[in-house]
């Protein structure tokens, strides 16, 4: 009688050992993936942080990876500027009339019969379509050179709400969006209706 209890003990004990041999094991294997887990999180984070940087540093070469490639092809075909005579990136100049005063275009290109301003923002809003409106209404005192060519102002950016794009046609500028599959001219129709 007693050695069969015995005996029951013993394999309950057994038992008992076993459940927490796998509990341990369960446990042991849950922290592992855990650790798994942080570590992938913290890679994850690593990986978006490092997107995240590219997109910022992105644009800050917007006006290289925007308005120079598009411009090139816009004046070649839209405007029909024939050779370029002048391509200038971030131009710095002052104003021969008032040296005291400075300021940057962010893209000037030059034809024989015509002038094109280029300006290009993240992030676009009304301010800065004003702000530009602005910059070319001063544009010939710091060009004088270009003085009698046809002028023509290009606002950038990758998306331009309309409220924007009624702005710059107001003020006679173009809005250069990304289209179906290239960067377009939003306005041109509106702002081309009368010329053509």
């Amino acid at each position: 009688e007693m050695a069969v209890l015995n005996k029951r003990a013993d394999e309950r004990n057994k038992a008992a050992d076993e459940r927490v041999a796998r509990f341990e094991k369960e446990m042991s294997e849950f922290k592992d993936e855990m650790r798994s887990f942080k570590e992938e999180m913290r890679e994850s984070k690593r990986e978006m942080d490092k997107k995240w940087g590219d997109l910022a540093n992105k644009m800050g070469t917007i006006i290289e990876d925007i308005l120079v490639p598009n411009l090139r092809r816009l004046a070649r075909d839209h405007f029909e500027l024939g050779t370029i005579l002048d391509f200038m990136i971030r131009r710095t100049r002052r104003q021969p009339s008032h040296p005291e005063t400075e300021s940057e275009f962010d893209t000037i290109v030059v034809g024989a019969n015509a002038v094109i301003l280029g300006e290009a923002k993240s992030t676009p809003s009304l301010e800065y379509a004003d702000n530009f409106a602005r910059k070319v209404g001063v544009f010939f005192d710091f060009f004088p050179e270009y003085q009698g060519k046809r002028f023509i102002g290009i606002f950038g950016s990758w998306a331009i709400p309309d409220p924007i794009v009624e702005r710059l046609t107001s003020h006679g500028l173009y809005a250069m969006r990304l289209g179906e599959d290239t960067m377009e001219l939003a306005n041109a129709a509106v702002l081309e209706a009368g010329a053509r």
